[in-house]
C-alpha cells in the first residue's frame, strides 16, 4: 500500500504568524535612594566630628584634673652601675643547686630565685631573665610631655627612682573556690603563663638612703570578673565582694613596672577609667562611625538595574 503524505504549506521565515514580544530595555534604579545614603554619610560625619571632639575634651579634662601619677620608665640592661652614689650589681649564681640572682645595692643584698629559667642561653643577663625580672629607673611625668620629661631628667630637675620587679608563676593562692576538681592542671611552664591569677609580683624600690623597700602584689582581677562575682552575690543575697588587697593598682609604679614582664597586660578594672566621664559622647561617636561606613558603602555601590 502506498504511503499517503499530507501536503505541506511553504511559509516565509521572514513572516511571523504571532505578534513579536520584545523585552523593554533595562532601566537604572532611581537616584533618590543614593542621595539618601550620601546625606547619611554627611550627617554621620558631622556627628563623629562633634561627638569625637567632645569625647576627647572630656577625657583630656579628666586626665588633667585626676590626681594619679603618670610614670615613665627607663629599662636598665647593665649589670653594674651607680645609683645615689652607691654601686648596684647583678650576679647570676647558684644556692643549694638552685639558680638565683644576687642584687647588691651598697651594703644591702637580695637573693632572688630564678622563677622562669631561660630556655636559651642568650648573651646577657638582661636577655636571659627578662621574662620574670625587670630593673628600671622611673619618675612621675604628670603634666609633662615626653620631650619635656627627658629635658628635665637630663638637667637633674627630676630625680629618678630605682625599682626591681619579679614575677613568679604559682606564687600566690587562688582567691576563687575551685568549681571542678577534675580540671586541675599541673604546674608547668604552660599553665604558669595561663594562670595569671596565681602570679606573684615582688616589688623592690632602692631608696636613696641605702635601704630597700619590698612589697608583694598579685595580678589584678578584671572589671568584668569582679562584676560577675558581685552580681552573683546579689542574686544569692550574700555580701558584695570587693577587690582583694594586694592587687597591682592602676596608675601605681608597681603596676607600670610589672607590665614589662607580663606576656599580656591585664584587662581594665572599670573603677578609674577616663571613659567613665564620656557620657553620651562615647555611644554617639561609635554609632556615628558605624552609620558612616554602612551609608558610605551603600552610596558608592554599583547602580542596580531594573528589568
Amino acid at each position: 500500500m502506498a504511503r499517503q503524505t499530507k501536503p505541506t504549506m511553504d511559509t516565509d521565515p521572514t513572516q511571523s504568524t504571532t505578534p513579536a514580544h520584545t523585552a523593554p530595555p533595562p532601566t537604572p534604579s532611581p537616584k533618590g535612594s543614593r542621595r539618601i545614603w550620601w546625606n547619611l554619610v554627611g550627617v554621620s560625619l558631622v556627628t563623629i566630628i562633634v561627638s569625637g571632639i567632645s569625647l576627647g575634651n572630656r577625657i583630656g579634662n579628666y586626665n588633667k584634673e585626676s590626681d594619679h601619677a603618670l610614670y615613665a620608665y627607663i629599662p636598665i640592661a647593665s649589670t653594674t652601675f651607680t645609683f645615689a652614689n652607691r654601686p648596684v650589681k647583678l650576679i647570676e649564681d647558684t644556692v643549694d643547686d638552685k639558680a638565683v640572682i644576687r642584687v647588691r645595692y651598697g651594703d644591702e643584698e637580695l637573693i632572688l630565685d630564678v622563677s622562669i629559667p631561660p630556655l636559651v642561653q642568650l648573651p646577657s643577663l638582661y636577655e636571659r631573665q627578662k621574662d620574670w625580672l625587670t630593673l628600671s629607673f622611673f619618675a612621675d611625668r604628670s603634666g609633662l610631655s615626653m620631650s619635656e620629661f627627658q629635658r628635665k631628667l637630663k638637667a637633674d630637675e627630676i630625680r629618678p627612682r630605682l625599682a626591681l620587679v619579679t614575677r613568679t608563676p604559682f606564687g600566690v593562692e587562688p582567691l576563687k573556690e575551685k568549681n571542678h576538681e577534675s580540671l586541675e592542671q599541673p604546674e608547668n611552664w604552660g599553665t604558669g603563663e595561663i594562670r595569671r591569677d596565681l602570679w606573684r609580683f615582688d616589688c623592690y624600690e632602692f631608696l636613696r638612703d641605702g635601704s630597700i623597700v619590698h612589697e608583694v602584689k598579685r595580678f589584678p582581677e578584671s572589671g568584668a570578673s569582679l562584676l560577675r562575682r558581685q552580681n552573683y552575690a546579689k542574686l544569692k543575697g550574700e555580701p558584695i565582694p570587693q577587690r582583694s588587697e594586694g592587687e597591682l593598682e592602676e596608675y601605681s609604679w608597681q603596676r607600670g613596672a610589672a607590665l614589662k614582664i607580663m606576656p599580656r597586660a591585664p584587662a581594665i578594672t572599670f573603677e578609674q577609667q577616663p571613659l567613665l566621664v564620656a557620657g553620651w559622647t562615647l555611644p554617639v561617636t561609635a554609632t556615628g562611625i558605624l552609620v558612616f561606613f554602612v551609608s558610605f558603602f551603600f552610596a558608592i555601590a554599583p547602580a542596580r538595574t531594573v528589568q
